[in-house]
């Protein structure tokens, strides 16, 4: 091997390492960390507002009308929310798992790049190595299949996810705002009602006025209500899987291009 190209190699190498080792200050695993910070933190506002509903859902349930007055032992009227309730429930259930995966994504995504950049750093010192020894050409292809892959976790991945950053925002806005609104509309006007037992009649019963108005919202625009949480959670997935996942799609196939003998 030529000197200047040994000398490339090693420079490579050294720089590689040197990224592994100051991860936590590379500019491109930082904007990526912080776009899928900022996904985590918004899906956790979507999980609180989701727990708020069925929070709510759940209470209205549990209230007994007798007669003219709430009173225990006696028809629960508002079970009708029942359907709706289970609903908004597993719809926060899969939100709330969209934003452990995020969480963990903003978390990993350093330490990933870290072990890509040394995965190169080493595939560079051992390709040196093997070029001084006259290693067999299987070794050799070993090797640059081995860099190629660290390049994807420690370029690749993170740019994956930089690059969704710039692009989802604007793909999605529209959609996102419009749901939001919708959302905003209808839950908007939902405050936790207190039935106290021991209040008198004339409260109760302004309690369960009160529980039946807001129930009647959510009755009368529940396919609305179910479609905005659906919508905006399909938003979620698009930001912090789908778009990162077809952009990391493209980089691997041009990994795998590059990796090849001659490529």
């Amino acid at each position: 091997m030529r000197r200047p190209r040994r000398i490339i190699l090693l420079v490579i190498a050294m720089a590689a390492l040197v990224a592994m080792a100051f991860f936590d200050r590379n500019p491109l695993v930082r904007q990526a960390e912080t776009y899928a910070g900022e996904v985590a933190a918004s899906s956790a506002v979507l999980y609180v507002s989701l727990r708020g509903v069925n929070a709510f859902l759940s209470a209205a349930q549990e209230v007994e009308v007798g007669g003219s007055l709430v009173v225990q032992g006696t028809a629960q009227p508002f079970k009708v929310l029942e359907p709706l309730d289970d609903t908004i429930e597993r719809i926060s259930d899969i939100v709330f798992y969209v934003m452990v995966v995020t969480g963990v994504l903003a978390v990993a995504l350093g330490p990933a790049s870290a072990v890509g950049a040394g995965l190169v750093g080493l595939a560079m010192i051992v390709w040196l190595v093997e070029k001084r020894m006259g290693a067999g050409r299987r070794a050799t292809e070993i090797t640059r299949s081995l860099g190629w892959y660290g390049v994807g976790l420690g370029a690749a991945l993170p740019l994956a996810f930089v690059l969704a950053s710039l692009f989802a925002d604007a793909m999605t806005r529209e959609v996102w705002a419009e749901n939001e609104a919708i959302l905003g509309e209808i839950t908007g006007s939902i405050a936790p009602v207190s039935v106290d037992e021991e209040a008198g009649g004339w409260s109760l019963w302004q309690d369960a006025k009160e529980y039946s108005r807001l129930a009647s919202v959510l009755v009368a625009r529940a396919d609305e209500l179910i479609a905005s949480y659906v919508t905006i959670l399909s938003v979620f997935v698009f930001r912090i899987l789908i778009l990162p996942m077809m952009l990391m799609g493209g980089f691997i196939l041009l990994i795998r291009m590059l990796a090849r003998p001659g490529g």
